[in-house]
């Protein structure tokens, strides 16, 4: 796991609700996302990515193809185990660098149910909002909440 990985495992984890498997093979012979996120109080389920790269394009074949390489087969395979139902949801979060969002944006045939997020936000902690600390997160949102800025440039 490199330090990009570990600071998105640190966001997602701050809440205290939210349970990671990081690179959970969820099929054979396909690359494994970053990490499988488990939200049992809101009844999710998120396949997350991370890439700090300047040219994600394998990023964007993943992303095209998520329904049937990750979403059906992670489904099944969390069904079966008794961990999740057929009533949760299923998403996609993708942290990538801020100056790659819109690019990655615009080459994913489908958006919905993936939530673009910046990188840069994610690895800094120390600007989250008191949001993320708590069960009101919503990674959904698509924005990682920051502290406001006071006229001095210190946050708050």
């Amino acid at each position: 796991m490199d330090r990009h990985e570990e600071a998105v495992m640190q966001l997602l984890t701050a809440n205290g609700e939210t349970f990671v498997a990081p690179k959970y093979e969820v099929a054979d012979g396909w690359q494994c996302p970053a990490f499988v996120a488990l939200r049992p109080a809101r009844r999710q389920v998120y396949v997350v990515e991370v890439s700090a790269s300047g040219y994600p394009l394998a990023l964007v074949n993943r992303l095209n193809e998520r329904v049937e390489k990750w979403y059906a087969p992670l489904l099944s395979q969390l069904h079966g185990l008794g961990i999740t139902q057929s009533d949760w949801e299923i998403g996609c979060l993708v942290f990538v660098r801020g100056d790659q969002a819109d690019w990655l944006r615009e080459r994913v045939k489908d958006l919905s149910g993936v939530h673009v997020l910046s990188l840069e936000q994610a690895s800094s902690p120390w600007n989250w909002g008191d949001a993320v600390w708590t069960a009101e997160m919503e990674f959904a949102g698509g924005v990682i909440p920051q502290r406001t800025l006071r006229p001095s440039g210190l946050a708050h």
